[in-house]
């Protein structure tokens, strides 16, 4: 594993009335020939497609929750690369507020078998992750991950990083025919995002949802245009 990863705690999150603690890892690989971008999802028998996650053992730090689950789901030890963010919805009939924390990683040792969690998984380009993915929250980490990825390798063009097709993003991130347009929005979003976090840490939960109320306010002026 690389030294000096972030780290993310309880203590630290985007909130702080989290019910369900959980993590996993976003596993991509580069195509040697092209330096293209191939990520991993997993498949849950009768569920959905996603990526290898699991809640926090009591004891554990969120990013050990995400190797021994990444390593549980799909038999593969991986290197952790870096922190890429936090993703927050309902469960349990929509009375528990979940948190889960994602790592970029990739892939060192280790061979899948299907089990009682993942019967299958695939790697996949953008474009294919984001029409297999069910979630739309899983499709938004994603592109989180694609811009970190981006910005990691010298401000690569999004559409440098796929196999096959343009990058077309969705969800909550508004494309326009400049791609540097793109990022520099998607990077203003998560400084708003991070300072948000900070507030929240600190116990000042109304400058939290003045901060997060600024991004809403963006993306949704994002999309009309």
């Amino acid at each position: 594993m690389k030294e000096q990863i972030q780290e993310s705690s309880s203590s630290t999150s985007s909130s702080l009335d989290i019910d369900v603690y959980a993590a996993g890892g976003l596993i991509y690989r580069e195509i040697s020939e092209d330096k293209s971008l191939e990520i991993l999802i997993i498949h849950r028998p009768d569920r959905d497609w996603s990526f290898p996650k699991g809640k926090q053992d009591q004891g554990e730090t969120l990013l050990q929750t995400a190797i021994r689950e990444v390593e549980e789901e799909t038999g593969f030890t991986c290197s952790v690369e870096d922190l890429i963010g936090h993703v927050n919805y309902l469960v349990s009939d929509k009375k528990l507020k979940k948190e889960v924390t994602y790592w970029a990683m990739t892939v060192e040792t280790g061979e899948f078998k299907p089990n009682s969690e993942v019967d299958t998984i695939r790697w996949v380009n953008y474009e294919e992750a984001k029409k297999l993915l069910t979630w739309d929250r899983d499709k938004e980490i994603l592109d989180s991950l694609i811009v970190w990825y981006s910005q990691r390798n010298q401000q690569k063009t999004p559409k440098d990083l796929n196999t096959q097709n343009e990058y077309t993003p969705r969800s909550n991130m508004h494309t326009t025919d400049n791609p540097d347009s793109d990022l520099e929005r998607i990077e203003s979003n998560l400084a708003l995002i991070e300072a948000a976090m900070d507030k929240a840490a600190d116990g000042d939960l109304e400058a939290a949802e003045d901060l997060m109320s600024q991004v809403k306010s963006k993306a949704k002026e994002s999309s009309l245009q």
